[in-house]
């Protein structure tokens, strides 16, 4: 089965904790909550994109924007099942639970 959604890169300039964050956001949000992890280096981000299995035009797409602001969006990403499970993504909604 596959999980389609929007993919978000958010790019963090203060801090010490990691420069990038990677979110998964699923459009049918019945099932799994969306999941994110993050990265101290842009050649991590593109190694993870390219783990998920998307195309280099997404992967370019996707750093042309961080270097042109803090953030990207890549919608219309389907994952496979396999590629979400090797992902690693940890579960915002069991982080939010175990935060509040």
């Amino acid at each position: 089965m596959a999980n389609e959604g929007t993919i978000r890169i958010h790019r963090s300039i203060a801090g010490t904790g990691a420069a990038f964050r990677v979110t998964f956001v699923p459009y049918d949000t019945e099932g799994e909550e969306g999941g994110e992890r993050s990265f101290r280096e842009l050649q991590q981000v593109r190694a993870f994109l390219k783990m998920l299995g998307l195309g280099a035009e997404y992967i370019k797409d996707a750093l042309r924007q961080l270097t042109a602001g803090r953030s990207a969006s890549l919608p219309n990403v389907t994952l496979s099942e396999k590629a979400v499970k090797s992902a690693g993504f940890v579960n915002l909604a069991n982080l939010a639970r175990s935060n509040g």
